[in-house]
């Protein structure tokens, strides 16, 4: 097993350089797509737009191995800290999507009534929910498609949660194995990814040292991005029923391990500085950005009285929504205490009704 790593100094930059990076990238995507589908272009940025979401679970993997090592409080505040980052953030993103979606249908219902796939409500409960992704469903809100990356999260943090913190005894595999049976097979096609992250953090890196290990970490990256490029999608296609979002999984794999080798060679991180404290700030505010950028795009189009005829004019909306988005996503920021409040009062409920002592409940671990 790895020594303890700290996230901080270099590893903290490359991974929030990363997850800025790759939310970016999503959106310049989505900006492409909607006004210029067609466009070779937008082939290409719909590959890279998938590979980012490859990189937020390699990501996320690699930051949960990271909380689960260096700051185990055990099961139940392992659930309340996932719940409270996932809720506080797509709760509010689906309030304002319906809003949106309200918008979209006064100013222009023949944008709206392309985007309709029948009842809305129902997608936003399930999306709610994160069950918009299990088996053989894909109903996020049409326009918030990038939700469906949200239900494979949840559902790892789960299964992981599940596992790691189980008890001993053959009893403690029901409820992951559970948990599985709900995810569904198109969710864990993409679970090796996410893990790819997990044992990233916790292998033992190579006695490497600093500049080899920083070519290293380009030459793992660049291939990543050749992989996207020229590799066809094997074994089928993204978007291909019934995988879906899951369809190139090998691919997708072979795209992690790359994601995944670059953040196992990172040199040991340092003390924290000002600027990566920064970088922190701002990777902090792509997730509200990643739930927001799709609905904000659509209903900058309908009300806009502007017509966007060629590819330069992107740059208004792509600055107006980023801002848009970083201003929503500091105010969500700000209430994220009252969710984790909510979390913990919540959890105290169910094991006080259960006549668990919650002091108890928050040792119950993997040993």
């Amino acid at each position: 097993m790895n020594k303890t790593r700290v996230i901080a100094g270099s590893t903290s930059v490359v991974l929030d350089s990363l997850r800025i990076m790759a939310a970016l990238t999503v959106l310049v995507f989505h900006l492409f797509y909607h006004w210029f589908e067609k466009v070779d272009t937008t082939h290409k940025l719909d590959q890279a737009s998938h590979m980012a979401v490859v990189v937020f679970f390699v990501l996320s993997g690699y930051v949960i191995a990271y909380t689960t090592s260096v700051n185990n409080r055990g099961g139940l505040k392992y659930m309340q800290a996932r719940f409270s980052r996932l809720y506080s953030v797509v709760i509010p993103a689906l309030i304002i999507t319906a809003v949106c979606e309200i918008l979209i249908h006064i100013y222009s219902p023949a944008l709206q009534a392309h985007f309709s796939r029948g009842a809305s409500w129902p997608r936003y409960i399930i999306s709610g929910l994160f069950i918009n992704e299990i088996w053989f469903f894909s109903a996020a809100p049409p326009v918030n498609g990038p939700l469906w990356s949200l239900s494979y999260e949840f559902w790892y943090y789960i299964i992981f949660g599940l596992w790691f913190y189980r008890k001993k005894g053959l009893k403690s595999f029901v409820l992951p194995v559970i948990a599985v049976l709900i995810a569904g097979p198109k969710i864990l096609l993409m679970f090796p990814i996410w893990m790819m992250g997990y044992f990233a953090y916790h292998l033992t890196r190579p006695g490497i040292k600093n500049i080899p290990s920083w070519i290293l970490i380009l030459a793992s990256l660049l291939l990543a991005g050749l992989l996207v490029n020229f590799v066809t999608p094997f074994p089928s296609k993204l978007g291909d029923i019934p995988w879906i979002f899951s369809s190139q999984f090998l691919t997708d794999w072979m795209v992690g391990l790359c994601i995944g080798f670059a953040l196992w060679i990172l040199p040991y991180g340092n003390h924290q500085t000002k600027h990566s404290k920064w970088l922190r700030i701002m990777a902090d505010l792509t997730f509200p950005l990643y739930v927001l950028h799709n609905p904000l795009i659509i209903l900058w189009d309908a009300v806009s009285k502007r017509k966007i005829v060629v590819i330069s004019q992107l740059w208004l909306p792509f600055v107006g929504i980023l801002f848009i988005s970083v201003i929503i996503g500091l105010f969500f920021e700000k209430q994220r205490v009252l969710w984790v409040k909510m979390f913990k009062y919540l959890s105290g409920f169910v094991f006080k009704e259960k006549n668990i002592n919650p002091a108890m409940a928050e040792k119950f671990d993997n040993k």
